[in-house]
């Protein structure tokens, strides 16, 4: 399967990064996630999983005192946020063993994707 390379950032283009995925989103057997849990369904979270090497920031990184932190519920999982516009980036997981070296990647931030032709699986997050 070709792999291909997407733009993405926040709103404000203040976090920037690109993000190799294979298959690429246009694949026939791609698809993305939508789930159900609180803050995925009220973010319109669409979610594709990547490993962390997929990822390279162009500006500032998830280190960046620009990008906010949020967990809630068991604080299985870290939500990440631009503190300037509110865009809802990623999110991973902060328990050991648990998605390890896994990003779920909002695809709401690629740039020049259109959402509505992705194929969509829904998750039962509200459950993890």
């Amino acid at each position: 399967m070709p792999s291909k390379k997407y733009q993405a950032s926040c709103h404000c283009q203040l976090v920037r990064y690109t993000v190799t995925l294979s298959p690429a989103l246009d694949d026939l057997d791609a698809w993305v996630v939508e789930c159900n849990c609180s803050i995925c369904a009220r973010n319109g979270y669409l979610n594709v999983y990547v490993q962390n090497e997929c990822i390279e920031f162009e500006s500032v990184g998830l280190e960046s005192d620009v990008v906010e932190k949020y967990s809630f519920g068991k604080h299985r999982v870290q939500h990440y946020f631009c503190s300037r516009c509110g865009s809802s980036l990623m999110a991973e997981s902060i328990e050991p063993g648990f998605y390890e070296g896994v990003k779920a990647l909002n695809v709401r931030m690629f740039h020049d994707v259109d959402t509505r032709t992705l194929q969509r699986r829904q998750v039962d997050g509200k459950s993890l």
